[in-house]
């Protein structure tokens, strides 16, 4: 489990996560936040049960799930960032393919292969580095308005320089967007013994009997000379979510290699 936060915490989360959606955020947020208010904003999240959703749903939403979405949106992504205690989207009584995967079983094919794992502790340093990022617009604009008032654009090198430093930031902001979006907490609760990030794996090649270990992590973390591996590497691919005593296939450049996993730590 993540840390616990209270019912208005993973609100203003949410929030921020949905910050670039306006629109969307203006007509989710009141549907989610009378939700909350009826279980306690100030309550813990984590103390949040199946029967009290699905009596909600019945009290105020009968036959419309169509009013459930921004419910089961909010409830999915609680459920993966681990802030309730269970998956609590089947409450919603929307069918079975409604979402809300924990962990690394199941939130890949939720998020389309988007998913993006990661401990509590990177999910905290993405955030910061977000909140950095956007701290930067106001300065770029400000170049960029200075830049303007030459009002010859044909060789404005400073304009042209602002216009590229605002793309680069742009992309970034975009790119931690999207981890942040489609994030998934990953710890030892939700792995459940799983290999996954953080995790250490001891692997076999069943072709030279040569043994192997190193540690998941996300891309961004990568240190060959440490043993961290990637998490989307070959190797990171073919071992996510399995346990000990697996046998897998690694799809190397040189062509696939059979392995079987000996060990699966953390």
């Amino acid at each position: 489990m993540a840390e616990p936060v209270t019912a208005s915490e993973a609100l203003a989360h949410f929030e921020g996560f949905m910050a670039t959606e306006q629109e969307k955020l203006r007509e989710e947020v009141p549907i989610i936040r009378q939700f909350l208010e009826e279980y306690g904003l100030d309550n813990q999240l984590e103390d949040l049960e199946g029967e009290f959703v699905t009596n909600y749903v019945r009290e105020h939403a009968p036959g419309q799930p169509s009013e459930l979405e921004p419910l089961r949106a909010f409830l999915a992504y609680c459920s993966r960032l681990a802030f309730t205690s269970s998956n609590l989207v089947p409450y919603l009584q929307l069918g079975p393919t409604a979402g809300g995967a924990r962990g690394g079983q199941g939130a890949a094919a939720e998020l389309g292969g988007k998913a993006f794992y990661v401990t509590l502790d990177g999910l905290r340093r993405l955030e910061l580095q977000l909140e950095e990022e956007r701290g930067k617009r106001p300065d770029i604009a400000q170049k960029l308005r200075d830049a303007m008032a030459d009002k010859d654009f044909r060789e404005n090198a400073p304009l042209d320089a602002a216009r590229d430093e605002q793309a680069h930031l742009e992309m970034r902001i975009r790119d931690l967007e999207s981890k942040l979006r489609n994030a998934v907490i990953i710890d030892e609760e939700t792995k459940a013994g799983r290999a996954n990030v953080g995790s250490v794996v001891k692997l076999k090649n069943l072709k030279t009997n040569g043994e192997q270990e190193f540690t998941l992590v996300p891309p961004n973390e990568v240190d060959p000379k440490s043993g961290r591996i990637s998490i989307e590497s070959p190797v990171g691919m073919a071992v996510i979510n399995h346990v000990p005593g697996d046998e897998v296939t690694v799809n190397a450049p040189s062509g696939p290699i059979p392995f079987k996993i000996l060990e699966v730590n953390g």
